[in-house]
């Protein structure tokens, strides 16, 4: 049987897009297929370390945040992998720390940013570790700030906090973020 190159190519068109689209299925988005989540290993490892955080948990918010892109910009002046904002969790860091506040291009390295990322994460961890779902109001409040978590809060520390953030953005945002965290831990 003699199949011509016109044939083929439409062929591999054909697997090519069938791959993307069950890729596109199972991961939310063809996008999130081409993303590397390994890159930064050794920097996030050593940052979540430093400040107790799951290595994990770091992976995943990042996922959400740049997709590892260490470039990345936010509309709201957010910067680099961890999406910092430089008058929230940036200025937090230098005032506590007693540093001088790092400038923009300092926050485009990935070794400040998952610096600052991950003590900040690391904090709001710590302020909700006795909750049942500490680590989705940590989720909330890195999203959304500290005031909003506080209001989310569940009347009880073993009680639901997803039905409670009030933000859409932000209760998808926790949503997916838990989800990849626990596809890295399984």
């Amino acid at each position: 049987m003699k199949i011509s190159f016109r044939k083929i190519s439409a062929w591999g068109a054909a697997a090519l897009f069938a791959t993307v689209a069950v890729v596109a299925l199972v991961n939310g988005s063809p996008r999130n297929f081409f993303v590397d989540d390994t890159r930064f290993s050794k920097e996030i490892h050593r940052a979540a370390a430093r400040h107790r955080v799951p290595p994990q948990l770091v992976r995943a918010l990042i996922f959400q945040e740049s997709r590892f892109d260490p470039n990345a910009r936010g509309y709201k002046g957010e910067i680099g992998l961890m999406q910092l904002l430089p008058s929230g969790a940036v200025a937090d860091w230098a005032r506590i720390n007693k540093v001088a506040e790092p400038g923009e291009d300092e926050l485009f390295d990935p070794v400040m940013n998952l610096e600052i990322g991950c003590w900040y994460l690391g904090r709001a961890l710590r302020r909700w570790h006795d909750y049942k779902e500490g680590i989705a109001l940590a989720l909330a409040q890195y999203n959304a700030g500290e005031g909003r978590a506080k209001r989310w809060k569940p009347g009880t520390k073993d009680g639901k906090v997803l039905s409670r953030i009030t933000i859409s953005s932000t209760r998808r945002y926790v949503e997916q973020i838990i989800r990849r965290y626990r596809s890295y831990i399984q």
